[in-house]
């Protein structure tokens, strides 16, 4: 079990001071481990975005805590999702993209529907066209996973749900009702190796303190007073920024103003939206950034305990598609990256030192880390709740308190 380290200054109950989760959270294989199980197996989760299969025929294969998944678009426009595991022998189905609409497995070239249902099973009685009763066959379809479509995610369930993801996004959806997020353009996208663990990706995007001094291009240290925390849920917390700095530094888009086209709207924003950005996580893998003009996604795929994958992508409104909006997408998007390179460096060193005996003397601040402390707590109680006598987790002797 990792030792949770209670501290002085509580946000909703909760303490915030000593670092919550101990150096070794970040760092040991057991700690990872069973994360991936007591997390990413047992609850909600990003698994990808829409666009990956937007046409119909197409096809995906995805890693869900190392579990090989398959999204999927049938003909009539349907996303499924599928183990990706054929029904024979157990092999990955697909390990590539694609378009050609059913799907073989390369080891016997048994044949599925885009449905899931078995179609073809080569020399099945060692006859030429010969195949499975239709009760067997139906038996031998592949398995589904619960999954939902929401802003451009799809997101899934490897047990089995006692609620629906559009309970766990309701909170959020209900934030942000004035946006249209059902058509959306893909600005760009891109994938980025990160030498860290995800939960310091996660903590990084929830700092908002160090905003001036890593993207000095937001603004000066002044403009962090405006900053307000948000928790809309227990799975979606945050906060808001009325000001816009990151806008107004890319001088592109229509929250922002400055030179060139702007950009569309997102819908009919009202007036006391069109300048505030709108900073959250949903836990525990897929962090969301919205601007009246951008909506932007960093997913996380957590790989090791020092290396997560993310999935970036910057999507502006439907109409925003239109060559008169090119130089304006591509300002927003360099700016966006941009920020995100920035972070890079820092999430190196923030995970070599989760190495160093002295990380377990950390301290997080009352006045800018609550949110912080509420995702560590949020993991911790995960793991307590999932942890069985039978499977401890790494543990952590607590640290000395500071003189």
């Amino acid at each position: 079990m990792v030792n949770v380290r209670e501290a002085s200054g509580p946000i909703d109950g909760r303490p915030v001071g000593s670092s919550i989760l101990p150096a070794s959270a970040y760092t040991d294989q057991k700690v990872f481990d069973t994360e991936r199980q007591q997390i990413f197996e047992s609850r909600w989760v990003w698994a990808g975005f829409t666009h990956w299969v937007a046409e119909p025929g197409s096809s995906r294969p995805v890693s869900v805590a190392g579990r090989p998944l398959l999204l999927v678009r049938d003909r009539e426009g349907t996303l499924r999702v599928f183990h990706n595991i054929c029904r024979h022998r157990g092999i990955v189905l697909s390990e590539q993209p694609s378009t050609r609409g059913r799907l073989r497995c390369p080891y016997h070239f048994w044949t599925f529907n885009l449905d899931g249902s078995l179609c073809g099973t080569p020399y099945w009685d060692r006859t030429k066209g010969s195949g499975p009763e239709p009760e067997v066959r139906d038996r031998l379809g592949l398995l589904p996973v619960p999954h939902s479509e929401w802003a451009g995610m799809v997101f899934v369930h490897l047990g089995e749900p006692t609620d629906s993801a559009e309970e766990l996004l309701a909170p959020l959806a209900e934030r942000w009702a004035p946006y249209d997020l059902t058509s959306l353009h893909l600005a760009e996208e891109r994938r980025y190796d990160v030498d860290a663990n995800w939960k310091l990706v996660v903590e990084n995007f929830l700092d908002f303190y160090h905003l001036p001094f890593v993207h000095p291009q937001v603004g000066p240290a002044a403009t962090l007073l405006d900053i307000e925390d948000q928790v809309l849920s227990e799975a979606v917390i945050g906060g808001y920024y009325p000001r816009g700095a990151s806008a107004k530094a890319s001088g592109q888009t229509a929250a922002g103003g400055g030179g060139g086209t702007a950009l569309p709207l997102l819908g009919e924003i009202p007036d006391g939206l069109r300048d505030r950005q709108d900073i959250f996580c949903v836990f525990p893998n897929a962090l969301v950034f919205i601007e009246p003009d951008f909506y932007q996604v960093i997913a996380l795929e957590p790989v090791a305990p020092d290396r997560t994958v993310e999935h970036m992508a910057v999507f502006v409104a439907a109409e925003a598609a239109d060559a008169a909006y090119d130089t304006a997408r591509k300002n927003l998007s360099d700016v966006l990256f941009g920020v995100n390179d920035q972070d890079l460096p820092v999430l190196r060193a923030l995970q070599q030192g989760r190495h160093s005996p002295a990380a377990d003397r950390n301290h997080l601040v009352p006045h800018w880390d609550q949110i912080t402390a509420r995702f560590q707590h949020l993991t911790a109680d995960a793991l307590a709740q999932g942890a069985t006598a039978n499977a401890p987790m790494a543990s952590n002797a607590p640290a000395k308190e500071d003189p």
